[in-house]
């Protein structure tokens, strides 16, 4: 186990003609910190009409297969699923597109999607057995410097109600308002008009600068909802009852494939069986060796595993 220095400084155990005592001491890092980030296999599919997770974990034979296909591909890929930031709104205004009247709606939900994310969760293994109720249990471990070095990060947890979520989504929502076909339709009025009035050179130099203008706000426009979009991924909303199952996945993401090596790996879990099919055995004897593995990368049963 690795351990943090702590420093005390002792001012008011010092005599008035000694000098202040500092001590130091070894504080180990808490239980609640892993140094391998686990990404489970057997997670539940992506539900494309719902925008949500399907509730039950991927069969155990699916579990087992993706397992297999990532180490085989030695890549985490980006898969369908997206984050869907739900944001509640106390009050909101709404316009009518045929009435062209405003209301205002109350206790609303709005929704922000995110670009495609890869996962990987900062478990201590003494805490893995909730996280398999969901996820299934079949798990590759990587080592934190790894996930680090290729750019994952822990997700930012918010509640639907916070306010600081609201804040994101105002800010989002105020670029999305901003109507550049009207500035375009009115550029090009403008242009047709001084053509038509054969105008002088000052007046051309000023609308040149005028598209200017407009393309670079279009190009700060797009930047902005692209970098939203990415910092989404890495944005978790949750309701108040879900804190014993959504907040403790401590989640850390990336929006880009993860590309490992084998050394990168830090450990390999899978059931020794599900039902009367073995897993762990013919992987240990036979995939293992098939998919060139080196020895030295710890292939466990969960069973073991879980009660070590």
């Amino acid at each position: 186990m690795r351990g943090g220095i702590l420093q005390v400084k002792l001012d008011s155990l010092a005599r008035p003609d000694e000098r202040p005592r500092t001590i130091v001491l070894m504080a180990e890092i808490p239980g609640t910190v892993s140094q391998i980030l686990w990404h489970f296999t057997g997670g539940p599919t992506w539900n494309l009409d719902e925008k949500h997770q399907n509730s039950a974990p991927k069969p155990a034979a699916g579990g087992y297969a993706a397992l297999v296909g990532i180490l085989k591909t030695q890549e985490l890929r980006l898969g369908t699923y997206k984050e869907v930031v739900k944001v509640r709104v106390p009050a909101l205004k709404v316009r009518n597109p045929k009435t062209k009247k405003i209301r205002t709606e109350r206790d609303v939900i709005r929704t922000l999607t995110s670009c495609p994310v890869c996962c990987l969760a900062d478990i201590p293994i003494m805490h893995l057995s909730y996280h398999a109720a969901r996820y299934g249990k079949f798990a590759i471990g990587f080592h934190r410097e790894a996930a680090i070095r290729h750019g994952f990060n822990p997700v930012f947890y918010t509640l639907h109600h916070a306010e600081v979520i609201r804040t994101i989504r105002q800010g989002f929502a105020k670029i999305r308002a901003l109507d550049l076909e009207n500035a375009r339709d009115l550029l090009s009025y403008v242009e047709y008009e001084v053509d038509d009035a054969e105008a002088d050179i000052d007046i051309d130099h000023h609308l040149w600068d005028l598209r200017n203008e407009i393309r670079d706000i279009e190009t700060a426009v797009t930047t902005a909802k692209t970098s939203i979009a990415q910092f989404l991924a890495y944005v978790k909303t949750f309701e108040s009852n879900e804190f014993q199952t959504v907040y403790c996945e401590r989640e850390w993401r990336a929006v880009n494939a993860f590309s490992f090596t084998f050394e990168d790996v830090a450990m390999i879990v899978l059931p020794e069986k599900v039902g009367t099919k073995r897993y762990f055995e013919p992987f240990v004897s036979k995939t293992a060796k098939r998919l060139g593995l080196p020895r030295a990368i710890p292939i466990v049963p969960w069973e073991t595993l879980l009660e070590s």
